[in-house]
């Protein structure tokens, strides 16, 4: 999706030789908002210290207390925000996937990093602290923490070590991707093609469930589980959603005004474009515009 380039992440996350970043975060009570929608190439690891966040990770949300971790994928759109208005403080470690190698081709790459790249294996991504191997997820990240204000470089091994222990352990409890599943999920995707290519190419016009559910054709309710099966959310979320990342590139491009740009991507009334825009970017539209 062309829109969501719009939302990649615009920090540099430590640097070639040690493509790794340590981010304390602290968040006072009563602020809304932590960080807005946005994607980047980096696996993500986070643990709360104290209070709670309330994640969403594409069309899902996790709500992480004090004690409790995060797996976020490379590439998965996330955002961040108060769970009741509570102080809150964590522990984010990002690296690229280079940390395993530059090449591609290499044995630990292919062999422990690729299958997850892949969707071959899948990592569990909620860590609680009642599970041995999570709990010790979670202390390793909290260890990686305290070299924070360290130098990275002359702390390179120590800090590798350990996330190559995290990775481990996420490996060796991970799930794998029953190939007969993923052949049929693929089948589905090809077959819900044409359904994809419908919204795409009509999103600024009026679209129903029963437009969508004629194209394949389907009842509407199984049109609605086959879809929800293969895209992870309801089909008119997923025009919701579509509609919205169209938006952040006008919004960033262009000086049109605010109504314009939502009557152009498909939403007749301002207050509605506004209240989705605030529930999948994080902020509303306006200050979207100005902190881009």
């Amino acid at each position: 999706m062309k829109s969501k380039m719009f939302l990649k992440e615009k920090t540099i996350h430590g640097t070639a030789l040690v493509p790794i970043a340590i981010h304390h975060l602290s968040y006072s009570s009563n602020i809304d908002n932590f960080f807005y929608l946005h994607w980047h190439y980096e696996f993500e690891f986070i643990v709360v210290l104290e209070g709670a966040i309330v994640y969403t990770i594409e069309d899902k949300e996790y709500r992480v207390m004090a004690g409790q971790g995060l797996y976020i994928h490379s590439n998965q759109l996330h955002a961040a925000r108060s769970y009741n208005g509570m102080h809150c403080e964590a522990c984010v470690v990002l690296f690229h996937p280079n940390l395993f190698g530059n090449n591609k081709q290499g044995a630990t790459y292919s062999k422990f990093v690729y299958p997850i790249l892949n969707s071959q294996i899948e990592f569990d991504n909620y860590f609680k602290p009642e599970k041995p191997w999570q709990k010790s997820v979670i202390e390793l990240i909290k260890k990686i923490d305290e070299l924070r204000d360290l130098s990275l470089s002359e702390n390179e091994l120590l800090l590798k070590s350990r996330l190559f222990e995290i990775w481990h352990l996420c490996y060796q409890n991970s799930i794998p991707t029953s190939p007969k599943l993923k052949e049929k999920k693929n089948y589905k995707i090809e077959r819900m093609q044409p359904v994809l290519d419908y919204i795409h190419t009509n999103y600024k016009e009026e679209i129903s469930l029963m437009d969508l559910a004629k194209i394949l054709p389907m009842s509407e309710g199984q049109f609605c589980h086959t879809f929800k099966e293969v895209m992870n959310m309801p089909p008119i979320a997923y025009v919701i959603r579509y509609r919205i990342l169209q938006s952040c590139s006008l919004l960033t491009e262009t000086d049109y005004k605010i109504a314009d740009i939502a009557r152009s991507v498909g939403f007749n009334n301002i207050s509605y474009f506004n209240r989705e825009f605030i529930k999948a970017i994080g902020c509303s539209p306006s200050k979207y515009r100005k902190e881009e």
